[in-house]
């Protein structure tokens, strides 16, 4: 259950990577919260029962995707690298910090997982 979780947020990360990447270059919309709220969707969806690590979990790997997703679509002029970029995460915007800390809490909220139970009293 734990697994099918993980590989189910991992192919979220993904997903929400491409379609953040889509979204800048052909929309002109900056939806840094996509990736990690696509992360915890798709991971929820990959499992039957609630489970807090999990959902914890995705909350690191939203929290990692959008930074990368960031840098991919938005390096810095001066060095283009992924190491200068993490050494200089302070000097983003605040909107991209909005953009994390909400993603990060979606990530976390759906990565729980719900619980997937049959109707009690037949309806």
């Amino acid at each position: 259950m734990l697994l099918r979780g993980l590989g189910g947020a991992i192919v979220g990360a993904v997903l929400g990577l491409v379609a953040f990447t889509l979204l800048i270059k052909y929309v002109g919309v900056y939806a840094m919260a996509i990736p990690g709220a696509l992360v915890g969707v798709v991971c929820s969806y990959c499992i039957t029962r609630r489970i807090l690590v999990l959902g914890i979990v995705c909350a690191a790997i939203a929290a990692t995707t959008m930074i990368i997703a960031e840098w991919w679509n938005f390096p810095f002029r001066k060095n283009d690298g992924l190491g200068f970029f993490l050494q200089n995460l302070g000097q983003l915007s605040g909107l991209f910090w909005i953009s994390l800390f909400l993603g990060s809490g979606l990530a976390f909220w759906f990565g729980q997982g719900n619980e997937r139970t049959g109707s009690r009293g037949g309806s």
